[in-house]
């Protein structure tokens, strides 16, 4: 007997996207449009990722859902990585994010 097959192989090679940063209470949260682990860093962009103050997850079993201490007047600079590795270049960040107080 001889059969044929096909299949597809999809090779996942791009960073994580974040699809959202605001405050959540006491805390700056960021969405990831998949599992991710996210970093930041208070003074720019070129930090190596394991050197990066981490974020927390709420529930470890979302992934997608990333949450620092909320401080007024701070840049973050923040970079996500997922599973695979894939992250942004060295002195790139995935976005910078500003917090602020409006009164």
């Amino acid at each position: 007997d001889v059969k044929n097959t096909s299949f597809s192989v999809f090779v996942d090679n791009l960073q994580p996207q974040i699809t959202r940063a605001y405050r959540d209470l006491d805390a700056l949260k960021i969405v990831t449009d998949e599992k991710a682990s996210c970093v930041y860093s208070m003074s720019s962009c070129n930090f190596v990722f394991d050197e990066g103050l981490k974020f927390i997850y709420s529930n470890p079993s979302i992934k997608t859902n990333h949450y620092a201490p909320w401080k007024p007047n701070i840049v973050y600079y923040i970079k996500c990585k997922d599973d695979f590795g894939n992250q942004p270049a060295p002195n790139q960040c995935s976005i910078v994010a500003s917090a602020t107080n409006i009164v």
